[in-house]
């Protein structure tokens, strides 16, 4: 296998932990074939039974139950397997088989042997009796068989799967005790012609297999430190990042929450290891609620470096005032006087007061947020806004007022967001929209903040398909309830 187009894949982990991945990931594949062929041999098998007999017995039905077994596996196979137990999943399955095949050879009918006329007949009037009866026989195969047989085809299944060396020699050690007690179990004598020729084989392949998967582990090791060291300033700065999305998204508050008469919704996936959305929410007083989304242009360790900073800040500020346009214009000295790369901060900041039913609001060119009336269930976009943080020394440069006041009762709903929802691309690189925002929106106006959320979250994803995500999305929903 060629391992140069995914070794990144296997480089983010531990030597021993990639390698257990990439045989995982082999027998992954591997194992969906397997179990077509061993459906396919078993409809023969139960087949051939059926037609030669003419009647059922024991074999027929080992053979039917492993037939539903196996099927039900391979229909399930995409939602069950996956490379957290696929390996021992195939560990079962290399016994499971062996047990099933020893058990045709237990309980398979035997072939009528020449016998006196007198004798046959009364054989046959058995037979018909019972068959008649019960439609039932049961049957021990009189031929000697040693069960060794299986040890090749053990050996067989090892070659075509790949197991750590412990595992190949525990299914060694099983595949040789099986037959060893069936034999003691169900046999009189030992033919050494026929135990000894399989015994070899068995051993032979087995060998093969330990042999294999040791020069299969060196050759992989030797790739793996290859390059690790070729790559590892790169692998060092992607553990950086992963530390840092992981600190990022720490920082967030939790999903859903109910604060006094507000139950919120809210979540942000970044489209890279770091981004530059953020929301938040902060009890102000025993009526009074924040809230708070913001989106840093563009996105990456710069964005997240900003945001950081932003967080800070927004709580160190709530301290003292609780002033939405104070507060941007506070952010926005903030931002100009700590940076110099030009970047700028799209944000909304909202005060939601329980008692007075009012929402105080203010929008520094973020885009405009939804408020859904609890009562009519009609939408309204609030469009008032002004610039950006950072874009400007100040968050106001005319006369006007920015801050908006709305009515918020009960059953309202707020839902702001940031360009990650309107922008989603699907596959031929046409954008989600606000057009397909409010209409959904006005469809499921009646949904409680949560299902709400969840819901868009669904119909984004189904606009988007397979779409890699090129942007942060952030969604905050708020309801009075």
């Amino acid at each position: 296998m060629n391992l140069l187009q995914t070794f990144d894949t296997y480089l983010q982990h531990p030597r021993e932990q990639a390698y257990n991945l990439f045989i995982d990931e082999k027998n992954l594949r591997f194992f969906k074939s397997v179990l077509n062929f061993f459906i396919a041999i078993i409809t023969i098998m139960a087949t051939v039974n059926i037609s030669s007999t003419g009647h059922v017995n024991i074999s027929f039905i080992i053979a039917i139950l492993n037939f539903a077994v196996l099927l039900t596996l391979r229909i399930i196979y995409n939602k069950y397997f996956d490379t957290g137990n696929i390996r021992k999943s195939v560990f079962i399955f290399v016994i499971a088989q062996m047990l099933v095949f020893m058990s045709f050879d237990i309980f398979y009918p035997p072939e009528e042997s020449e016998k006196s006329s007198e004798t046959k007949n009364e054989s046959e009037e058995v037979v018909k009796q019972d068959s008649s009866s019960l439609n039932f026989r049961v049957s021990m195969d009189e031929e000697d068989d040693t069960f060794f047989e299986y040890i090749v085809f053990a050996g067989i299944l090892v070659l075509i799967f790949s197991f750590s060396r412990t595992e190949i020699v525990q299914l060694f050690v099983i595949s040789l005790s099986l037959p060893l007690i069936l034999l003691i179990v169900f046999q009189n004598a030992i033919e050494p012609e026929e135990l000894i020729p399989n015994i070899l084989i068995g051993v032979f392949l087995f060998f093969i297999a330990y042999s294999s998967e040791r020069k299969r582990q060196k050759n992989f090791f030797s790739q793996y430190n290859f390059h690790y060291k070729k790559n590892f300033e790169s692998i060092r700065m992607k553990k950086e990042l992963n530390y840092a999305r992981e600190i990022q998204l720490s920082m967030l508050p939790e999903n859903d929450a109910v604060i006094g008469h507000i139950k919120i919704s809210g979540i942000s996936n970044p489209a890279s290891e770091v981004g530059g959305d953020y929301f938040d929410y902060f009890k102000i007083s025993e009526n009074e609620t924040g809230f708070f989304i913001c989106d840093v242009s563009g996105h990456g360790v710069a964005s997240g470096l900003l945001l950081s900073g932003l967080r800070s800040g927004m709580h160190l500020l709530l301290e003292d005032n609780s002033n939405p346009k104070l507060i941007m214009e506070k952010l926005n000295r903030m931002i100009r006087k700590t940076q110099n790369r030009k970047m700028f901060v799209t944000s909304i900041f909202a005060i939601i007061d329980t008692e007075k039913n009012k929402c105080r609001l203010f929008n520094a060119g973020h885009l405009p947020p939804y408020k859904i009336s609890g009562e009519s269930r009609e939408i309204f976009k609030i469009k008032k806004h002004g610039i950006a943080l950072g874009a400007m020394d100040t968050v106001d440069n005319s006369s006007e007022d920015n801050e908006v006041v709305i009515d918020f009762k009960k059953d309202d709903k707020l839902i702001f967001y940031t360009d990650g929802v309107n922008e989603a691309m699907n596959s031929i690189n046409t954008e989600y929209g606000l057009e397909n925002l409010e209409y959904y929106l006005n469809n499921n106006s009646e949904k409680d903040s949560t299902a709400l959320l969840n819901g868009l979250l669904g119909d984004i994803k189904k606009f988007t398909g397979e779409s890699i995500q090129k942007d942060d999305l952030t969604i905050l929903i708020i309801q009075r309830i």
